[in-house]
């Protein structure tokens, strides 16, 4: 028995969806979500990957229930080939995320810092972004103990911007991913109320035709410089009242097909690229 947090729990599972071939038509995607009233509210492209979880989670859950031994070596290999190894919006790599043994391992909270990537660079276009990564993450180790200035002079005189990284410090208190002690019904009164508080916040602040808008688009604009930081900030919390409708349904969907723990098999966390916690695994 292996726990991940909540937020690692939500990402395996849609990476999973993602490097799936089989992708479902809409019209079979909005068959199979027809219980939820999200159509005004998320776009095609979103009702068709909130399917294809629900997909995924029956497929890991039917490999758990019929003992098979997944192909992970294949798994991996497609994720590898659809994830970047960096992530856009950071400057440096991702931290590995680890899975526990023990359920009160102090970390098994999500923590990391890292740095935003800054408009200047994201605005020359994702070579642009990669390399700038690339060199900050090779370089980083020759400057992390010296001033931060210094490093970013550094970076500047390379790609001859003037740039000053917004440092990110994420930690979070969340317990081990479970749905456990949520009844069905409850959450699918909670999808209701988070739809509607969707739908008033984005027609308050002008912002209901963009319910329509792809995700990328969306989060393209909480980084565009040409507009004020209050207008980026709305586009950040409608991302947020989106993905907070979206896990809604994904634990639903959890509940439906029995899987209260859903814990992730040795192989599955394996080929998701997740390496042991080294405070509460055996390491011997």
């Amino acid at each position: 028995m292996h726990y991940v947090s909540k937020y690692n729990y939500f990402k395996s599972l849609d990476r999973l969806a993602r490097a799936r071939e089989d992708k479902p038509s809409l019209n079979d995607a909005l068959a199979g979500l027809s219980r939820f009233a999200l159509r005004d509210v998320l776009n095609n492209e979103e009702i068709v990957l909130m399917y294809q979880q629900k997909t995924t989670l029956a497929q890991v859950k039917e490999w758990a229930d019929s003992g098979v031994r997944i192909d992970a070596a294949q798994i991996r290999a497609d994720l590898e080939r659809r994830e970047q190894y960096f992530v856009p919006e950071f400057v440096m790599k991702v931290n590995t995320p680890r899975y526990h043994t023990k359920q009160d391992c102090e970390f098994l909270k999500a923590a990391f810092k890292n740095f935003e990537t800054p408009p200047e660079i994201a605005e020359l276009g994702d070579e642009q972004v990669r390399e700038f990564q690339e060199f900050c993450d090779r370089e980083w180790p020759k400057y992390k103990d010296r001033p931060i200035d210094i490093f970013w002079a550094h970076v500047g005189s390379k790609f001859r911007v003037s740039i000053a990284p917004k440092a990110v410090s994420y930690s979070s208190d969340e317990d081990p991913e479970s749905v456990e002690d949520q009844k069905e019904q409850e959450l699918l009164e909670e999808i209701d109320r988070e739809a509607e508080k969707l739908r008033r916040y984005a027609q308050a602040n002008g912002l209901s035709s963009y319910l329509y808008a792809p995700p990328k688009s969306l989060y393209g604009r909480t980084k565009d410089a040409r507009l004020d930081p209050g207008r980026r900030q709305m586009f950040v919390e409608l991302l947020k009242l989106k993905k907070a409708i979206k896990i809604l349904v994904f634990n639903v969907h959890r509940i439906e097909l029995e899987m209260p723990e859903g814990l992730l098999s040795d192989e599955l966390l394996h080929a998701l690229g997740f390496l042991p916690c080294k405070a509460c695994c055996d390491m011997r």
